[in-house]
């Protein structure tokens, strides 16, 4: 494991009602690096998610920030240090845009003024600027995720931590809000289902299947033909940085 390692985890453990969600996971994530949580539909990737945001207890295993175990971490260090972009519902009526930008700068304890600007700054960013004092609950699905990606773009992080970033959001946006947080330099840790935005953002990968850690590596390595076709069950082929897929594989082939 790289020896700059900021975020680790050990033997992470999931199960509810009898159902195992997730066994034995194990990765770091490197200072500065842009990473990949991959696999389909059940694979266990919001699971893991909503451990390291902190909505979740893991079953079995630690999870470690700096060296140090999740459980030693007060929330507000935590979140100082953490920040997510997640997919739970929330209820927004009676809060400005402006407000529930601020909120997520509460655990850095900011000046009214630092706190501002970086407010203003980072709903001009999402496209949201001329509507700081508009209620928040009146916004469209896509409009919200722009919303809350200008919240943590406010906080900026030692970590992002993002849960299908691209939900909701039109193909301008997708881009304009990813280079947002690629140029910050940070490290990152976001769930994708689309391969083409992880293959252009990601530098590396961890892909889930069946709550297992399938692959973890360069993106290259993570995403052979041959691991596509298990886990995602398509003809696709990665190479200079692009996945190409030929399509769904019949369903004999996909078993």
């Amino acid at each position: 494991m790289a020896s700059d390692t900021v975020l680790q985890l050990h033997g992470i453990g999931l199960a509810k009602s009898g159902k195992r969600l997730l066994e034995d996971i194990s990765f770091g994530l490197e200072r500065g690096k842009f990473h990949a949580l991959l696999g389909p539909n059940g694979a266990g990737k919001s699971s893991l998610m909503k451990i390291l945001y902190r909505v979740e207890r893991a079953g079995t295993g630690e999870v470690m920030l700096d060296g140090k175990p999740l459980t030693n971490w007060p929330r507000t260090a935590y979140a100082a240090r953490v920040g997510a972009l997640v997919q739970e519902a929330v209820t927004l009526s009676g809060l400005s845009l402006g407000e529930v930008v601020r909120l997520g700068m509460l655990p850095l304890r900011l000046s009214a003024g630092e706190m501002n600007d970086r407010c203003g700054e980072a709903l001009e960013l999402v496209g949201l600027a001329d509507r700081i004092a508009d209620d928040a609950a009146y916004l469209s699905g896509g409009e919200q995720q722009r919303l809350f990606f200008a919240q943590l773009l406010a906080l900026d992080p030692d970590i992002y931590l993002l849960d299908e970033p691209h939900n909701h959001l039109d193909l301008h946006y997708q881009y304009v809000l990813l280079n947002a947080v690629k140029a910050r330099g940070k490290t990152v840790l976001a769930s994708f289902h689309d391969l083409t935005l992880a293959t252009r953002y990601c530098d590396q990968a961890f892909l889930l299947n069946h709550g297992r850690l399938a692959a973890q590596g360069a993106l290259a390595e993570v995403l052979t033909t041959e691991r596509m076709a298990e886990v995602y069950r398509v003809d696709a082929r990665y190479s200079e940085g692009i996945v190409r897929i030929e399509g769904a594989l019949a369903q004999s082939n996909a078993n």
